[in-house]
């Protein structure tokens, strides 16, 4: 082979090895300007979404089909782009093309059968911010899009800061609220700690609620009841399933991230291990839901044996459980309408802050009147609050069965039999009427408004007629570890709790590791199959949590429930709603001064997961000491005189 060959094979291999890669590339689906230097030029600055025409696309590339109800895809979405745009750049470049350039760069909008946009009626200045600038950017990213990828899309604007020059927004009545509110509670804190301290009007209600010391000493106080003693690992169980949820938004909030290294993400979810542990993350709510029930019924029944249940004993419960949730929740709903818009600080500051506090402003009234796990409205506000709508909602469904059993006890194998079968019709059937998959999806193209969209999420997951299998199987545990208490009841002479006991475990086993299945084979829906599987996936962990409350009944504390029942862990148990409401915050705040396009690594997230957990608890505690503990102890007693439970009379 002479030189001049050589040398031209050279060239060759050079054009195919440069040139193939640009034939074959596309755009990241986070494409953002600068936004410091957009800001230090005074211009304004939009965010916006993109849907790129498929069409377009390089020859070869398949576009994953994450829309499919055959199969669960798990990618993002390539066609479907985040973008942030300085004005000012876009004016520099667009002011040198042609009327008729500008024509041909702009595209109308493209349809998706997929939710890509945050309603513009949020946002009371985006109508006229989309009448000034929709096309400008439309044709700038456009001519983007043509010049280094030779593809084109539709842009439509998400939001639009406030123009830099103007003056800054003045505080409103809400955010004036919030100031009040938070003035006034670290006022009475102080004046009431010190009053304590100094031995002055101890014995006043206020100050008895609000002093810290005393919160303190409420915080480290032992069980005293033989029941709480009995059950005091439940407390250790809350704080590691309360961490593993804490796990589970962290990676959320990862896969939402504007990260450079975003396509390692879709590596690492393409594996079985990974696709079995994140679709068996939608049993951790459904423990919780398991706990709620078995401690309510335990502590029905006792009551049951002191006092009447009447409307009297339900409304004192019930007041009772609100007098738990509503402070806290309220103070930080109210900090998600008013002042946590004050923190868009920056290029992130937009998705953290100001969507949250556009959403809350317009669907409060969901969080409010616990219904923000329906299906209406769409935008949910404070969306891992979602729980604690549906723990109130079973709660008080729990209550109702309950009550028939203890109206008709002997009718209470049957009462329990309904709600078994309901249990597992519900979802199979929703699963087969709405065409969904059976597990929980993990799929990155949903995660950019944190499965806010998903139809699994909006239809199986959050609603509590979804969940009423756990939450009965905890009633059912309460119960037969009161009948067994009471020696009414000798449970290993049962041969359908020896049947569960036996098959239990392998079930969970098999349908935990099957999970990742659904990724991998394409199965037409409705299916008939499909729906008895989703049947036994949303209760099969409650039938095993019930189990094993069952099994400890009798059994002397191993290693683990000794260790759950640790002071350490009884303690942080006590703070578990308050850290669980908080971490939602905490996650925001860590973000905010994030780097756009940073790497995320795997060092990177075992740090980002235990400062959430350490910052949740940390702040959980300031919450529990000022807010949660003070309204408990204030209210209560007036709860007690107005649905004041009678005592039964002794029978002699």
């Amino acid at each position: 082979m002479d030189r001049a060959s050589v040398v031209l094979l050279l060239f060759l291999l050079t054009v195919i090895t440069v040139v193939r890669p640009e034939q074959h590339s596309l755009p990241s689906i986070f494409l953002y300007d600068d936004f410091e230097r957009c800001k230090a030029t005074a211009s304004v600055y939009c965010y916006a979404r993109t849907i790129l025409r498929v069409d377009q696309f390089p020859p070869g590339f398949v576009v994953p089909q994450t829309e499919s109800t055959d199969r669960i895809v798990h990618n993002h979405r390539p066609h479907y782009l985040e973008l942030g745009i300085c004005l000012q750049d876009c004016e520099q470049e667009v002011q040198s093309l042609s009327a008729s350039s500008r024509q041909s760069l702009f595209h109308p909008q493209i349809p998706v059968n997929f939710t890509f946009l945050i309603p513009n009626e949020l946002f009371p200045t985006m109508q006229s911010d989309k009448r000034r600038y929709e096309t400008l950017v439309n044709v700038c990213v456009n001519q983007r899009l043509r010049t280094r990828y030779n593809i084109t899309g539709y842009t439509a604007l998400e939001y639009c800061r406030p123009d830099p020059k103007q003056t800054a927004r003045p505080y409103d009545a809400l955010e004036v609220i919030f100031l009040a509110v938070s003035g006034i509670l670290v006022g009475t804190l102080i004046l009431t700690s010190l009053l304590d301290v100094c031995h002055i009007n101890q014995e006043n209600a206020i100050v008895s609620a609000f002093s810290l010391r005393r919160n303190w000493i409420r915080l480290r106080a032992d069980a005293i009841s033989a029941l709480h003693r009995d059950l005091l690992y439940i407390d250790g169980l809350r704080v590691l399933i309360n961490h593993l949820v804490i796990i589970l938004h962290s990676f959320l909030i990862a896969s939402v991230a504007p990260a450079r290294n975003y396509s390692e993400l879709e590596h690492l979810t393409n594996n079985s291990p990974m696709r079995i542990y994140l679709s068996s993350n939608a049993y951790l709510v459904q423990i919780f839901f398991t706990i709620g029930g078995y401690l309510l019924s335990v502590n029905f029944l006792r009551d049951a044996d002191r006092s009447p249940i009447d409307a009297r004993y339900a409304g004192n419960k019930i007041l009772n459980r609100l007098l738990r949730l509503l402070p806290v929740y309220a103070y930080f709903l109210l900090f998600s309408v008013s002042a946590n818009v004050r923190f868009d600080v920056n290029v992130n500051g937009f998705r953290l802050f100001t969507a949250e506090n556009a959403i809350c402003r317009q669907n409060w009234w969901s969080n409010v009147f616990f219904v923000n796990n329906f299906l209406w409205p769409k935008e949910l506000c404070l969306m891992h609050t979602w729980y604690l709508a549906a723990d109130l909602q079973l709660f008080l469904m729990a209550m109702g069965v309950l009550w028939l059993v203890h109206r008709w006890p002997k009718h209470a194998g049957l009462v329990f039999l309904a709600g078994v079968v309901a249990s597992f019709a519900i979802p199979g059937y929703i699963t087969h009427q709405h065409k969904l998959h059976p597990v929980m999806p993990a799929k990155l193209s949903e995660a950019k408004f944190l499965t806010m969209y998903e139809p699994w999420i909006r239809r199986i997951y959050l609603p509590s007629y979804a969940n009423t299998g756990c939450y009965l199987y905890g009633v059912i545990a309460g119960y037969l570890y009161h009948q067994i208490k009471n020696h009414k009841m000798q449970l290993d002479r049962s041969w359908l709790y020896r049947t569960i006991d036996a098959c239990v475990t392998p079930v969970l086993v098999a349908v935990t590791i099957s999970t990742f299945l659904w990724y991998v084979i394409d199965v037409p829906k409705p299916n008939l199959w499909v729906s008895l599987y989703s049947a036994l996936y949303r209760n099969i962990i409650g039938i095993f949590m019930a189990v094993c409350f069952l099994r400890s009944i009798n059994n002397p504390p191993g290693m683990v429930r000794q260790l759950l029942s640790s002071k350490l862990l009884t303690t942080l148990g006590k703070l578990t709603y308050s850290a669980y409401v908080l971490h939602d915050v905490v996650m925001r705040f860590l973000l905010l001064n994030e780097n756009f396009e940073t790497i995320i690594s795997v060092p990177k997230f075992v740090a980002c997961v235990y400062t959430v957990t350490v910052i949740a608890f940390l702040g959980g505690l300031a919450v529990f000491l000022t807010i949660e503990q003070p309204m408990i102890q204030l209210f209560k007693p007036y709860i007690s005189r107005v649905c004041s439970v009678r005592v039964k009379a002794k029978q002699k």
